[in-house]
């Protein structure tokens, strides 16, 4: 479970940004900080919502509902707009997707230009000894 959940000083930092977390009228509202590990394991694992380990972090509609809330209400936003002031850099990932390739290397069809060159008949012990020369 290390690394799947936030560090104490993270979550300390995201604490004020995350509503909720108050006693209401029947009992303590739910805990923000297992939501937000819910939306993370989802992120970092790349499941669909029903996936969600329910024994964790509870039933997978009640993270949903609460997910698409807080996307209308714009704290995600909020919560970047914080992060990114001061990154800690822990972690970082290239989307390798914005890389294009090259048409040959997706089996594509070459040019009539693009064929390989063709090996020199000269030795390679001729091309050191010219090169002094």
């Amino acid at each position: 479970m290390d690394g799947e959940v936030l560090r104490d000083d993270q979550w300390e930092r995201l604490k004020p940004l995350v509503p909720g977390g108050r006693k209401g009228r029947r009992g303590p509202r739910s805990d923000g900080r297992r939501f937000f590990d819910a939306v993370l394991w989802l992120a970092r694992s790349g499941a669909r919502w029903r996936d969600l380990p329910e024994d964790r972090f509870g039933p997978y509609q009640t993270i949903k509902r609460r997910y698409y809330r807080w996307i209308e209400q714009g704290i995600f936003d909020k919560i970047f707009e914080a992060v990114a002031i001061d990154p800690d850099m822990e972690r970082l990932s290239i989307d390798a997707t914005v890389i294009r390739a090259q048409a040959q290397a997706a089996g594509g069809r070459r040019k009539r230009g693009d064929r390989k060159p063709r090996l020199s008949a000269v030795p390679a012990g001729d091309l050191a000894a010219r090169s002094m020369q």
